[in-house]
């Protein structure tokens, strides 16, 4: 499985600066089921604020490409982006 090298290769390891770095994962169900909410409750309004920050910081701030990652409209992403603006 492992061969001894001086050379490193990295082909095989998805990159971060991908566009749409979920499609090079197998199991495209990210959701992982074992995470036990805790008594205080979930954020989901900061959860889908943070989904959509980083869907911005990996298409380059690119609010269409953006939309395309998350699966939803254009409008939907700049109604999240100017709420964390004007602080909502």
């Amino acid at each position: 499985m492992f061969e001894v090298t001086s050379e490193l290769n990295f082909e095989h390891l998805p990159c971060g600066t991908e566009a749409n770095p979920a499609s090079s994962v197998a199991n495209p169900d990210w959701l992982n089921e074992r995470v036990v909410f805790s008594a205080d409750g979930f954020k989901l309004e900061a959860a889908i604020t943070r989904l959509v920050q980083l869907a911005m910081r990996q298409t380059n701030q690119n609010v269409s490409a953006a939309a395309r990652v998350l699966g939803v409209s254009r409008d939907y992403v700049r109604y999240r982006v100017q709420g964390e603006k004007d602080g909502s």
